[in-house]
């Protein structure tokens, strides 16, 4: 697998070029191993399911040592866990071959090619239970594939309690579905943005004259969990590696979605490594599990309904679009730099994949961003310039902006240039011309010499 991809940890990486040009992903290995490690074994073993964690043990290959954490920090699992839900997961994945027939494939969403994939919602539980018991690890899966077997995590240690909280969710998850099978699809889009070289790109976004959208900003320390977030298009700070280390280790923005809205780890079975002009929106994500704190400091908050609205066939109505930022560790990141023309134009153009509408009915419903200060963490970039870059991508788009700062306190200045540009309908191509001649020496300057330039030159 890309263990080493999906580390969050150490220097900046690139993206790995997907050298399988199979328009799809065969799960024949998956279903032998379910044959193998899973009825065979259980056969031997005399029952239905395991019933403890040595005969767990005997049907994994390996101690299942996060399952004994889980049940030391919540005990409430013990009871259920042998006799109700894992029956259920294994009852589950044993229908890969009646749902997926005998060619035992899903499409790929490969790489270069806007493509949608939609799975019906039994189909993904099936393929959700078989990444559980790790009957996905068996499959020969090239660099550019994410890591999508639950063996990492189904190791963790009781010192790594956010790694066992994410375990405890995708426990609850199937909890939920063993209760009342979700209705509806997962619907996941690949979009790409048509390469073309910096001066071409450079010369399409100066002459753009939609018009700025205003932002609408949120007070600080709100997440887009928040009633303010809500039916709004979700910008996923992700990594290259669709769902960065939520199965391998990671428990920030990206992963901690994935983790309570364990559907969307499906994706990872089929999305390759997202290259610069490429970003992946799933719709029908429900989140299923309440968390609290951040990082290492996360903990299931036990079961959480989904209020989103419904499309007629049960589809959860809310969506995500993931969007990885240029990395800068270990590289020269002063504005100077991340001003550059062919660093503004990879975050540009990959803001515009993510915030492009997939079609018409996606506009109408959700025609605002939820978004914030991405790609400026651990990863280094400016937030008044990214901020600025996603506010020109998604007028593009001919969509609003709803900025969540959280601890940065940009709102302000934020608000102040939306409303002066928006008064004196600046467009899009206005603003990016100018951002090529200003020369700010930190990111404090960046928005008061961006307002001086663009009014200026306005009137």
């Amino acid at each position: 697998g890309s263990h080493r991809a999906c580390s969050s940890m150490g220097g900046a990486q690139s993206a790995v070029k997907d050298d399988n040009l199979d328009s799809s992903i065969s799960l024949k290995r998956t279903a032998l191993t379910f044959l193998v490690s899973w009825t065979e074994n259980l056969e031997k073993i005399g029952k239905p399911s395991p019933t403890s964690l040595e005969e767990l043990q005997q049907c994994l290959g390996f101690r299942p040592m996060g399952i004994e954490a889980m049940f030391a920090l919540y005990p409430d699992t013990k009871d259920t866990f042998f006799s109700t839900t894992l029956p259920f997961i294994i009852e589950s994945a044993a229908k890969i071959k009646d749902l997926l027939g005998e060619t035992l494939e899903v499409k790929k969403l490969r790489q270069g090619k806007s493509d949608s994939l939609i799975l019906k919602r039994n189909v993904v539980l099936c393929l959700m239970a078989n990444m559980f018991l790790c009957t996905t690890a068996k499959e020969k899966r090239g660099d550019a594939m994410p890591f999508s077997s639950f063996d990492s995590l189904l190791q963790s240690h009781a010192t790594s309690p956010q790694e066992v909280a994410k375990l405890r969710m995708f426990v609850h998850y199937f909890e939920r579905c063993a209760q009342s099978p979700p209705q509806g699809e997962l619907r996941i889009h690949r979009q790409v943005r048509q390469e073309s070289a910096v001066k071409q790109q450079s010369e399409a976004w100066a002459s753009s004259s939609q018009p700025l959208l205003e932002i609408d900003m949120v007070d600080m320390m709100v997440g887009f969990e928040d009633a303010r977030g809500h039916g709004c298009l979700h910008a996923d700070f992700a990594n290259m590696f669709l769902g960065g280390g939520v199965l391998t280790g990671g428990c920030v923005q990206e992963e901690i979605r994935f983790a309570i809205c364990p559907e969307l780890c499906v994706a990872l079975l089929v999305c390759p490594c997202m290259l610069d002009n490429e970003a992946i929106t799933i719709v029908g994500g429900e989140q299923f599990s309440s968390y609290q704190g951040y990082a290492y400091k996360l903990e299931f908050a036990g079961n959480h309904t989904d209020e989103s609205k419904r499309d007629d066939d049960g589809t959860a109505l809310v969506a995500i679009t993931a969007m990885d930022a240029f990395d800068f560790r270990g590289r020269e990141s002063s504005m100077k730099t991340q001003m550059a023309p062919n660093m503004m134009l990879r975050e540009l153009e990959k803001a515009a994949a993510a915030f492009a509408p997939v079609d018409k009915e996606a506009l109408e419903q959700w025609p605002v961003i939820a978004t914030g200060n991405w790609g400026c963490g651990v990863f280094g970039g400016s937030i008044q310039l990214k901020a600025v870059l996603q506010w020109l991508a998604a007028s593009e788009g001919g969509r609003r902006l709803r900025y969540f700062p959280f601890d940065a306190p940009v709102g302000p200045e934020l608000e102040d240039i939306s409303k002066a540009f928006c008064k004196a309908n600046v467009t899009v191509g206005q603003v990016f011309a100018a951002l090529s001649t200003i020369e700010p020496a930190d990111g404090t300057e960046f928005l008061k010499f961006l307002k001086a330039k663009v009014l200026a030159r306005a009137k």
